[in-house]
């Protein structure tokens, strides 16, 4: 089965989804054990870069196959 050329991006927008809720709830687990002393600052540092990261490497991306995939119209319209 080939990927629609109009949706390139849904396989990678549920990836980056999935990626950005697994790092909230390890932000949010690390939040919760720091209120039973546990030492669990490293699940709320993890977390944050894990978003950080998927963020970035998601706008870096798309930027890229804008330009890579573009043929010869302004992507933004």
């Amino acid at each position: 089965m080939k990927p629609d050329p109009q949706d390139r991006w849904k396989v990678r927008r549920r990836l980056i989804f999935g990626a950005a809720v697994f790092g909230a709830l390890m932000i949010l687990a690390g939040g919760i054990g720091l209120f039973g002393d546990k030492f669990t600052g490293e699940l709320v540092y993890g977390g944050v870069t894990i978003i950080s990261a998927v963020l970035s490497a998601y706008a870096g991306f798309a930027t890229f196959d804008d330009k890579w995939q573009g043929n010869g119209e302004n992507p933004d319209g």
